[in-house]
């Protein structure tokens, strides 16, 4: 004999967006059905949406009851992740990152976390996982669970970070850090440190032994599984030195008969600064929420501290991946050059797009912008200089002319202009 849910009283709490101004939008699509709303307002927890600009777009009434006290910001804007939970305090339990972004580079559902909350209630507390979505692209959905304050463990930290994780830091020369601290020294310019760095090169894959020889030591032949285990473990014994022999690999797990960085215990700023471009762009996309905007993007640009594995200039391996991230950066500089410049601000925005020049010198679209701009802030001479340095460079390097002239730059001086 089948079951049959109750159908919902007609008295029970709909499932609702953070404001009247969202209602039947973006929360219908996420929650879509009617046995999928009655259930989700029906749970003991809390359950929130954060979209890609890091805005809440969706609450069902138990996280509206948890949250209440910070869902309305005094200046109007949009309640986001980081005024609920925390992010960037340095008293709360995350002093240097942020739920959302977190676990959208993670790519999969983090650790629960101990929150307090801003509520009225007193004592109000939740332990938080925060899961990314599929669809819609860029959302993460949070769940709470009822907690105290009175609860004393890992207060202000969270709980995970008693489980081994480490930190590669690839923007600019190589850092990697463990939760005891850096692992610095000259292994990082050897085979170990090589071998980490194209495994975080293709996070998202497993790579096979022969792959390994191949891209980092292609004259080893038929000697290349027995090299590539061997540097393998010399990498373990680097990165896990307390480790005893015949355990497994917090960080390098062996997979189909090739190697991969463990992405649930191995974070990568690459990630995280690709998360906080996507949250900036997205939210300037819209032409909502500039501060939401400009806030993600300066998040971004201070992630991006130089080009991707600085360190190995001509690794042809890293190429393709350095280049990617150079173009992320230009699209996040050249957008809150535009935020700037929107705000009244034209130096901070030509720091911003000369920035985004540096990264590309050959890009004509680019080097077009920051002369116009020179013109804006009536540095005529500044523009005349750039101008005949990007000829000079173009001649040099293509054997190519400018593709427009100076002259029309001058005459649209009086034109907007837009950076992005």
């Amino acid at each position: 004999m089948s079951r049959q849910l109750n159908p919902p009283s007609s008295t029970a709490a709909p499932l609702e967006p953070p404001s009247p101004a969202t209602a039947g939008s973006e929360s219908d699509a996420i929650f879509d059905g009617d046995l999928a709303r009655a259930i989700v307002d029906r749970l003991p927890h809390g359950i929130a949406v954060i979209d890609g600009a890091r805005e809440v777009v969706a609450l069902n009434p138990m996280a509206r009851e948890q949250l209440a006290g910070a869902l309305e910001r005094p200046d109007g804007a949009p309640t986001r992740c980081c005024d609920l939970f925390r992010c960037h305090d340095p008293e709360g339990p995350l002093p240097r990152d942020c739920l959302t972004l977190l676990a959208r580079a993670a790519a999969a559902p983090l650790p629960e976390i101990r929150v307090d909350l801003p509520s009225a209630a007193a004592g109000a507390a939740a332990w938080v996982t925060v899961t990314p979505l599929e669809q819609p692209q860029g959302h993460v959905l949070v769940a709470l669970r009822p907690g105290e304050r009175a609860d004393r463990r890992r207060r202000t930290e969270p709980h995970w970070t008693g489980r081994p994780r480490l930190k590669v830091c690839t923007l600019g020369r190589t850092r990697v850090e463990s939760a005891e601290g850096p692992i610095g020294g000259a292994w990082l310019e050897h085979r170990a440190g090589q071998l980490l760095k194209l495994l975080v090169c293709e996070r998202d894959r497993t790579l096979t032994a022969e792959e390994i020889a191949e891209a980092l030591w292609p004259a080893t032949g038929r000697g290349a599984p027995a090299t590539v285990r061997y540097v393998v473990h010399v990498l373990r014994q680097r990165i896990e030195p307390t480790r005893s022999s015949g355990d497994p690999s917090a960080f390098i797990v062996a997979r189909n008969g090739g190697y991969a960085v463990d992405r649930a215990r191995v974070r990568v700023d690459a990630d995280e600064f690709e998360a906080a471009v996507e949250a900036g762009l997205s939210a300037f996309a819209r032409g909502e929420g500039a501060s939401a905007a400009s806030e993600s993007l300066e998040e971004a640009l201070r992630l991006y501290e130089g080009d991707f594995l600085a360190d190995e200039p001509s690794a042809e391996w890293a190429f393709l991946e350095r280049e990617r991230l150079r173009n992320l950066a230009s699209r996040a500089l050249l957008a809150a050059g535009q935020l700037a410049l929107d705000a009244g601000d034209p130096d901070t925005a030509a720091v911003r797009v000369e920035r985004a020049a540096e990264l590309h010198p050959l890009d004509t679209g680019i080097q077009r912008r920051l002369i116009a701009l020179c013109l804006r802030r009536e540095r005529e001479s500044e523009a005349a200089r750039r101008y005949q340095a990007l000829r000079a460079r173009l001649d040099r390097e293509l054997g190519k002319p400018v593709e427009f002239e100076l002259a029309e730059l001058i005459a649209e001086r009086g034109e907007p202009l837009r950076l992005a």
